[in-house]
């Protein structure tokens, strides 16, 4: 990938190194293409979830807004390259681009696009290990976010603070919050962000050990879910209630659970919730001395972790 992009921003690249979804039209065209219109070709393919493409892209406009002194391009293009590393699990990376962007983003008159930078850091922090970075990039998007009115990132950036705070401590302080943007979300009837705040809940009760309360909250965001239509959040819900009863050895309730998820994930052409589908399978299959199954399932999940670049999480 780094030998292709120092090729493009070089001017010398060879048409075959190019990724199959770049036309030649495309790069051969870049050269009249300003910063902003290519940062926009990179979306287009970010949409798409075409990695290298969209950093292709991303770094060209990079390129092109230093060329012509563009600080505020310059952050923009640096946080969209952040956010693709983020999602590809490369947080030193984006960090290391996070780094950069922000010390120029909280000089522009752009107070919300400062706190989005800042609500990425605190991902990327908390990933790394940098708990106290992480909760103050958290803290001072919450309040700018607040000052500028910007309810849904405001709302965001609280449930990733309220997680950090049951992770860290103080962990009612956590909740409080977490229970906060669930009230706000309902309030303004945005049901996307309910049941991020629904889910969340959850999981802060499960590290808690509270696994009756987390029960509760997976099964009513299960129930919001299912009456909104809001397939991913199902197929998220129903495999959280599936590791609950793999732990509590309702091994035949986890196993419908954990199909339904596994169904869910693949019409939603979603990799990493099929993996993980797989896996938790094949562990309530050995569990119930099912080793044919089990085996055959391990198979699955470890086929589409060797087939794509994702980050395996551990799941509690």
């Amino acid at each position: 990938m780094w030998l292709l992009l120092l090729a493009l921003l070089s001017g010398q690249q060879p048409i075959w190194a190019l990724p199959h979804s770049v036309s030649m039209r495309e790069v051969s065209s870049t050269g009249t293409l300003s910063g902003h219109e290519l940062l926009r070709i990179g979306e287009i393919h970010d949409h798409q979830h075409h990695f290298l493409e969209t950093l292709t892209y991303y770094q060209l406009a990079l390129s092109r807004f230093r060329e012509r002194k563009q600080p505020r391009g310059i952050a923009t293009a640096l946080v969209k390259i952040a956010r693709v590393y983020e999602r590809q699990g490369k947080f030193q990376e984006a960090y290391n681009s996070l780094q950069e962007a922000l010390p120029i983003v909280a000089r522009s008159p752009e107070r919300a696009a400062h706190a989005g930078a800042l609500l990425v850091m605190g991902r990327v922090a908390a990933r790394l290990g940098q708990r106290d970075e992480a909760r103050d990039s958290f803290g001072q998007a919450v309040t700018i976010f607040t000052r500028v009115k910007d309810a849904r990132g405001w709302n965001e950036a609280l449930v990733q603070l309220g997680l950090l705070q049951v992770n860290d401590g103080p962990a009612e302080a956590g909740l409080s919050s977490l229970q906060q943007a669930r009230q706000d979300a309902r309030t303004r009837r945005d049901v996307e962000q309910q049941l991020v705040a629904i889910l969340a809940l959850g999981d802060a009760h499960w590290l808690l050990d509270r696994t009756t309360d987390a029960r509760t909250y997976y099964g009513d965001g299960l129930q919001l879910a299912e009456a909104e239509h809001q397939v991913p959040f199902e197929a998220k819900l129903r495999l959280r209630l599936a590791q609950l009863d793999s732990a509590d050895g309702q091994l035949n309730e986890g196993i419908a659970l954990g199909k339904r998820a596994l169904l869910l994930s693949q019409t939603l052409h979603d990799n990493v919730a099929e993996a993980a589908a797989w896996s938790l399978l094949a562990d309530l299959y050995r569990k119930m001395e099912r080793e044919s199954e089990a085996e055959e399932a391990d198979k699955r999940a470890l086929a589409i972790y060797r087939s794509r670049e994702i980050l395996v999480h551990g799941a509690r």
